[in-house]
């Protein structure tokens, strides 16, 4: 599978940071934590975003995207009506003033205001972002991002628990997924913390899934155009857990579980913790084990950011996150853009980890005082989500 942040970093990330526009430009009031759990720190502005628009750069950026989105985005018909929008607003002078932080979140709000997609947005530049503007920088998250996994230990005996920020398919993160698999092979119990999850790849999928299955398992499909899969400029391509066939003008892959060695995590029981802000391929994690009847989803509907893609460049200061496929149910052929994931149980996603502990067979207040101690580093519920 191709990276789409860097063309050196490891072959993973088809779908990452869904949400992160909203929190870097315009970030949404959480609503507070409890009282025993601190504020997660607000993100700061980038500079860049401050700095005035060129002469004619903001009308020449919507034309450019508005051809982008014609030969590239993931539906032909909502493309056009993208690109309808932005040549009309750029004929009128509608982008042709403010600064370039302004300028992202008008032009990102006019394209949702057409049609919702969790992935779509105008963004900045990335600092040292090549012609290609696939990639992470190099092989890492980019500079800020909180640590891959943010927890991965034996909360009480018997449960594990891991709590993701990202699949960034690094080696640091895959070595500590695998670490934790080997340490809690015993458990009975796994908890998987998706609630601040932006998205990724599904090189740690991967590895989770050959603890988790005994057989070889479908999980979900993967669609992008033809044409874009045999350009070299589709994020996904095939690999051991990732098949694809020809269907029509389209590439369709079928990821699928691999088991690998036999251990009592095949018959453990799973919670998958989600919220409003798991996003991308946490969905894709969280519907392929809900699909499958392998894990119980606790919280609230997720993000609703299907559209697989990358970040594509416009101009040396701009560049769009371009949905170019999407991921689906094997089964109902229906994919989770703008609605999300249901949970199984439905909680308020502050909550979800009490509830799954609960379900584990803690006491409330045993529950409770291991809540406390697991400090998500970002908010994990969002008041108001651009994809809805």
């Amino acid at each position: 599978m191709r990276n789409l942040l860097s063309t050196a970093c490891r072959s993973a990330a088809f779908a990452l940071f869904a949400v992160l526009p909203a929190s870097a430009l315009d970030a949404q009031a959480a609503a507070p934590p409890p009282a025993a759990k601190p504020q997660a720190p607000a993100k700061a502005i980038p500079p860049e975003a401050f700095l005035p628009l060129e002469a004619g750069e903001g009308r020449a950026v919507a034309l450019k995207l508005a051809d982008d989105l014609v030969s590239q985005f993931v539906y032909p018909e909502q493309a056009q009506a993208y690109a309808a929008m932005l040549r009309t607003n750029a004929a009128a002078g509608r982008y042709d003033s403010g600064n370039r932080g302004t300028l992202v979140k008008l032009m990102t709000g006019d394209l949702q205001a057409v049609h919702k997609d969790g992935h779509l947005h105008l963004m900045l530049a990335p600092k040292g972002a090549g012609g290609t503007a696939r990639g992470n920088g190099g092989g890492g998250p980019p500079a800020g991002m909180p640590p891959m996994i943010q927890s991965a230990k034996t909360i009480a005996p018997g449960i594990g628990y891991i709590r993701f920020t990202a699949f960034f398919g690094t080696d640091e993160e895959l070595a500590g997924v695998r670490k934790w698999l080997a340490e809690n092979r015993n458990d009975r119990v796994l908890i998987f913390d998706l609630r601040n999850h932006h998205g990724g790849g599904i090189d740690e999928q991967d590895v989770i899934f050959s603890y988790l299955y005994s057989r070889k398992t479908p999980l979900v499909k993967m669609a992008v155009a033809k044409e874009i899969y045999e350009s070299g400029h589709s994020p996904i391509e095939a690999s051991k857990t990732l098949v694809f066939a020809e269907e029509g003008g389209k590439m369709v892959g079928t990821h699928s579980a691999i088991p690998g060695e036999a251990t009592p995590l095949r018959k453990a029981k799973v919670y998958a913790l989600v919220s409003n802000r798991s996003a991308s391929a946490a969905e894709h994690f969280a519907l392929a084990l809900k699909a499958t009847g392998r894990a119980t989803l606790i919280g609230e509907a997720t993000a609703g950011a299907n559209h697989f893609g990358g970040p594509r460049p416009l101009n040396e200061h701009f560049g769009v996150w371009m949905p170019v496929g999407r991921t689906y149910d094997i089964k109902t052929g229906k994919d989770w853009e703008g609605g999300g994931i249901a949970p199984d149980i439905a909680a308020d996603p502050k909550q979800a980890l009490v509830v799954a502990l609960e379900k584990a067979g803690l006491s409330h207040d045993r529950a409770v005082k291991l809540d406390a101690a697991e400090v998500p580093a970002e908010p994990v519920h969002r008041d108001k989500l651009n994809a809805r």
